[in-house]
């Protein structure tokens, strides 16, 4: 049960962060981040971690509140609260 979370976390993240690219026209290459995302070795604090450094990194989200916002979306979207 906790691995199917953790497994619709990593999926919804990767799907927001490539609705973004598109979206927004950053031109990214996911490839390195997608592998990172689906590595099983990380755990959810973890893949938090990285995921959050990426956003900022990378310009794709540039304020706290919007990461937060970020997060929120994906944990009701993986509780079925959206």
């Amino acid at each position: 049960m906790v691995m199917e979370k953790l497994d619709r976390v990593r999926k919804l993240i990767i799907e927001t962060v490539t609705s973004y690219n598109v979206d927004w026209e950053l031109d990214l290459d996911l490839t390195e981040f997608i592998k990172a995302v689906n590595n099983p070795s990380k755990d959810l604090g973890e893949l938090e971690d990285f995921v959050t450094d990426y956003l900022y990194s990378e310009n794709i989200l540039e304020k706290e509140y919007e990461v937060g916002d970020f997060w929120k979306y994906i944990y009701k979207e993986v509780a079925g609260l959206n």
